[in-house]
């Protein structure tokens, strides 16, 4: 019995280790399909992920490419309650061009997994609100590369 408990308290330690190591993010749609992992600095294991305007996170994210790409374009859009339609969370400090901070550079091959890693800033002007972001790597045709969904609460 103790070696079965055991065993059992070694498991659920593996288990929320693992849960506890990831960003909640889920693909966007069809979209994401391609997309292996998502982070977002401070917020792994969290449901809702907390954010404070005036400082800046660490977002990475792997995904396998769906074609070859010589260039690659980041945006990030946000919909929060009360809202008809997603708004663009990116401003001028913003750098779209996603070759800068992919490992290796572009070009993008097609069935290889990249990483991404971006340090997003969170504007002092941005409301505080909780909003649900679709964060995504596109190439220059408007193929999705990677897409990640996630909920951010802006404080």
């Amino acid at each position: 019995m103790l070696k079965q408990s055991a065993i059992a308290c070694f498991a659920m330690m593996v288990c929320l280790a693992a849960c506890v190591d990831a960003t909640n993010w889920r693909p966007c749609g069809g979209t994401g399909r391609n997309t292996v992992k998502f982070t977002v600095e401070g917020c792994e294991g969290r449901r809702l992920c907390p954010v404070r305007r005036g400082q800046s996170y660490w977002v990475e994210m792997q995904f396998r490419g769906s074609s070859d790409a010589d260039t690659l374009v980041a945006s990030v859009l946000g919909k929060s309650r009360g809202m008809s339609s997603a708004m663009p969370l990116s401003t001028n400090n913003f750098d779209s061009n996603a070759c800068d901070y992919l490992n290796g550079g572009c070009p993008v091959r097609r069935n290889t997994v990249h990483t991404y890693r971006y340090p997003l800033f969170i504007e002092p002007f941005f409301p505080p609100s909780t909003y649900l972001i679709n964060y995504g790597l596109k190439d220059a045709t408007g193929r999705s590369q990677g897409c990640a969904r996630l909920i951010i609460r802006v404080m």
